[in-house]
């Protein structure tokens, strides 16, 4: 270690000595402005005393409390002593005394029009006007000496560049500051050129920002039809201006950002929103067509099962109807049959005239049962040819033709009497018979062979 070298803890034990003996330091009074206030549980005050260029921390012990609210951003003039922290290397001003100074009045005039402006509604939600999304013009009230104009104008072209910018040049702070921020709202609203109003300035002191709590400015933000940001000084920085305006930006860049959405913000939110609808498009046009397909299959399967179900129930009534008609004339004919066939086989060849009656009955027999036959079979046909113009179902089809199949295999089979000469040709009419000729009556069980005696035609 080299000679003469002291430790940090010496160094800062001396300097605590130097201080303690210094008279000015024991009992000084400062003027600055109140930042970093903390109030503890036990009742002492903590915060820091700043001007533009430095700050120092200070501390109220709560047996000396000030007898009025301290808040930050209060100009105060506070006397006390100024003592060295040697465990930290810092200092710290013990206050024993404070007041508000020429600021603090400054800030009693904020409250007091603060507390009246809000008693009128001016600072209310309700009269707050929308902010335009996609302005194509924007308004900027502004001194074109300071660093916010750069600052707006170069984020409101990096972020949109079909945006314009109309610039009113007005004083920011001092006399006549008031009167042309006015006339800059004013303009606008007579020109009626742009959407969005912007009050843009950079930080500064409470006195510097003061202009922004003038009255009259307040009242000309709210009574602009044009929609105003108001973006004075840092984020920590509150005025009237930023009460009563319809939107409060936190510093001047923060203005530009909140009035403008970049073009990439732009794309991006198009092609979200193309995407979206294009779903919602095709999703809309599947379940249509689902319900349409849905409609259209209760409506085909209700009319096709009500028609299939009628004219199926319709057939069955004519084919039960049709089966016991047959039965009957088969029932009927059956004993006609039989008692002819024996008195066929027992009758006397000298009874011509009988003969030729019996075949008489029996022609007239065998052709209405024919036309009874051919006339079920037509109904048959019709019902037929009526159900499968209904019905287009490749199974019901098949079964309604397998059943008209068996239908007409029944009529087929129907027995009936067959009356052949001796060539086998089947006898019409007697005309084609003569006296002598030799003929069979053919049955389902068997055949009958007869000579024919007598021919006697009817007179009609």
């Amino acid at each position: 270690m080299s000679k003469g070298a002291f430790k940090v803890s010496e160094l800062n034990n001396y300097i605590k000595k130097i201080i303690s003996m210094d008279y000015i330091l024991r009992d000084i009074s400062l003027i600055g402005e109140v930042t970093n206030l903390k109030k503890h549980s036990n009742g002492n005050y903590y915060f820091s005393l700043k001007d533009e260029f430095s700050r120092i921390n200070a501390i109220i012990y709560s047996d000396e409390k000030p007898d009025f609210e301290l808040f930050d951003g209060a100009k105060v003039l506070a006397k006390g002593a100024v003592t060295y922290y040697e465990r930290d290397g810092q200092f710290t001003f013990y206050v024993k005394e404070i007041s508000l100074d020429g600021k603090g009045s400054l800030y009693l005039q904020f409250l007091d029009l603060k507390k009246k402006l809000e008693a009128e509604g001016l600072f209310l939600n309700k009269y707050k006007k929308e902010i335009p999304k996609f302005p194509n013009t924007i308004g900027l009230i502004t001194s074109t000496s300071g660093a916010a104009i750069k600052d707006v104008i170069n984020i409101l072209k990096n972020r949109n560049r079909y945006v314009d910018v109309l610039v009113y040049p007005s004083l920011m702070q001092g006399i006549g500051a008031s009167e042309n921020i006015i006339s800059g709202i004013e303009y606008f609203n007579s020109a009626n050129n742009v959407e969005t109003i912007i009050i843009a300035r950079g930080g500064g002191s409470y006195e510097d920002l003061f202009v922004f709590n003038d009255e009259a400015v307040a009242r000309s933000i709210f009574n602009s039809k044009i929609p105003i940001i108001s973006a004075v000084g840092h984020e920590i920085d509150f005025t009237i201006a930023d009460f009563v305006a319809d939107l409060r930006a936190a510093t001047p860049t923060n203005a530009a950002e909140l009035v403008t959405i970049s073009e990439d913000e732009i794309i991006s939110d198009l092609n979200y929103k193309k995407t979206y609808l294009d779903n919602l498009i095709h999703r809309k046009i599947n379940d249509e067509k689902l319900k349409i397909l849905n409609i259209y299959r209760s409506i085909s399967l209700k009319n096709q099962s009500y028609k299939i179900n009628d004219l199926t129930r319709d057939l069955l009534n004519k084919e039960k109807a049709l089966n016991i008609s047959l039965q009957k004339i088969i029932s009927n004919n059956k004993g006609k049959l039989y008692r002819n066939k024996l008195f066929l086989n027992n009758f006397k060849l000298s009874q011509g005239n009988e003969l030729k009656n019996y075949l008489y009955r029996l022609n007239k027999i065998n052709s209405n049962l024919n036309y009874k036959i051919n006339y079920e079979k037509r109904k048959l046909n019709y019902y037929y040819l009526k159900l499968m113009n209904s019905v287009n179902l490749s199974k019901e089809r098949q079964n309604l033709e397998i059943n008209y199949l068996k239908l007409k295999s029944a009529f087929d089979k129907i027995n009936k009497i067959d009356i052949l000469n001796a060539d086998g040709k089947n006898i019409k009419s007697i005309r084609n018979l003569n006296l002598g000729d030799r003929i069979s009556l053919r049955f389902k069980d068997g055949k009958v062979d007869s000579i024919i005696e007598n021919i006697e035609a009817r007179s009609d």
